[in-house]
């Protein structure tokens, strides 16, 4: 068994869809209306890791409420402070500046437009 993607609802596909892969350098791997269910989703694929995000837009006109069971995604990268600095160039909205925790981690958090969180881990061989 592995994991084959995570979904998160969002309220604006083509803003989600240019932020994840304009902005944070995923890839568009497909976009499809659901025949009958009125919505559209666009999964995005992370090509080092593979992970896939699934994109869902309902066109009914809901809004969604995060709630606070849902944390955030996280992703490693080579270094934090190099990554926040070229997202920010790229108009991604930080939440929280790098830090260093307890561990010795470096971490860091942005927003994206349906005001997900996303984590910035700091792990060299793994980015």
């Amino acid at each position: 068994m592995r994991i084959a993607h995570t979904m998160i609802r969002v309220a604006d596909l083509d803003e989600s869809i240019d932020f994840y892969t304009n902005k944070l350098g995923l890839e568009l791997v497909s976009r499809d209306e659901l025949p009958g269910a009125d919505a559209t989703l666009a999964f995005i694929r992370d090509p080092k890791s593979g992970h896939e995000i699934e994109l869902t837009y309902n066109h009914d006109g809901r809004d969604y409420d995060l709630g606070d069971a849902f944390g955030h995604i996280a992703f490693y990268v080579a270094d934090v402070d190099a990554t926040v600095a070229a997202w920010r160039e790229r108009g991604v909205p930080v939440s929280l500046e790098p830090l260093v925790i307890g561990n010795g981690m470096k971490i860091a958090f942005v927003t994206d437009p349906t005001g997900y969180a996303l984590e910035l881990i700091e792990k060299p061989e793994a980015a």
